[in-house]
Formats: structure tokens, sequence, C-alpha cells
């Protein structure tokens, strides 16, 4: 099976009904059996990443698919509200979309948000956020060894940071794992 021209990083196809964006793909060729493409994809909606083999036979449909930058406003009880930044115009996105990242959502901070008919399937977040400590324990005990201490974050999640971190701090987190990244050096 040949590549697809219009196939790329990034791009949204649809397979088995359902909408993934390619991470990276290639072709297998082996001895006298067809060549298979292959994708590595993650789903838009659940979020996992999956290896899929697609036969000759197999439809490869590329979605219309559009980003667009949006600044995050607030979120009330089932949406979180944006506003377009080219058109001021305001959207409600629904929490089921953002999903359990809506904690990392910073107001007045601009977001890519992908649209698959004119709707909003998933909002992009940056890997790493900065966070201010809003809790944590005393350093107690002696300075030796590696160890953590559990601090809350300004946003209500919690963390495992370094002892030396104290009330105030200003540290980044990652937004996929929810782990200590640094200080932040601003």
């Amino acid at each position: 099976m040949a590549i697809p021209h219009n196939l790329k990083k990034g791009a949204i196809i649809r397979l088995e009904g359902k909408p993934y964006i390619v991470i990276e793909y290639w072709e297998a060729r082996t001895g006298q059996r067809r060549p298979t493409l292959h994708v590595k994809v993650r789903d838009v909606k659940a979020g996992r990443v999956l290896d899929k083999s697609i036969d000759e036979g197999s439809p490869v449909d590329l979605m219309d698919s559009q980003t667009r930058v949006l600044q995050y406003l607030y979120s009330d009880v089932s949406t979180c509200h944006f506003m377009d930044v080219r058109t001021y115009d305001q959207l409600e996105i629904p929490h089921s979309v953002v999903g359990d990242n809506a904690v990392f959502l910073l107001e007045e901070t601009e977001y890519k948000v992908l649209f698959l008919d004119d709707q909003p399937v998933l909002v992009e977040l940056p890997p790493v956020v900065v966070l201010e400590v809003a809790d944590t324990p005393p350093m107690a005990g002696t300075g030796s060894g590696n160890t953590n201490k559990t601090a809350r974050m300004s946003n209500g999640i919690e963390v495992q940071v370094p002892r030396f971190v104290k009330k105030g701090d200003r540290i980044r987190v990652s937004t996929e794992t929810r782990q200590y990244q640094g200080k932040d050096n601003e």
C-alpha cells in the first residue's frame, strides 16, 4: 500500500469511525506480503495513543479540521468559557471536552483548540505550567536523603515536591504526569 499523499504528522484521520491525530507513520514491506501502512495515532476524545495497521482495502479518511487560538476566560459548573482572539466571539466548551485538565487552565491565557465539524474536540495544553504553592508543611528533619513532601497548589491539585519548596514558591508542573519539574526562574 502506498502512503496517501495527504497523510502527514498532525493530520486528523477517521479510522473505524473515530477521529485520531497522526503522530507518526511508516510503510512496512516484508517478503512476499503486501506492504502495510502503520500509523501511531492519538484518540482525539480519549487521549490514548495506539498503533494501527492499515491494509490496502481499508480506507483512510482525512477529516476536515481547524485549529483556533482561544483565550480562556472562566469556568462554571458545566462549561469552560473561551474567547476567540481574532473575532472576540465567546465560546462555551463543555467540561467533557477539556476533561481533568481543566485545573491547568489559567485565566487570560491563550490555548490552541482543535475543531472538527465546527465542534471543539481538544484543548491543547502546554507540557508544563507554572503554579504557586498554596500550602505545604515546613521542612523538617535532617537535610540528608532525597525525600519529598506533598504540596497543595493554587489550583487545588497536590504534587510531590522536594523538601526545600515552601509556601508561595512558583514551581513548574507537568500537565501530563502532574509531577514536579523544577522551580520557576522568573
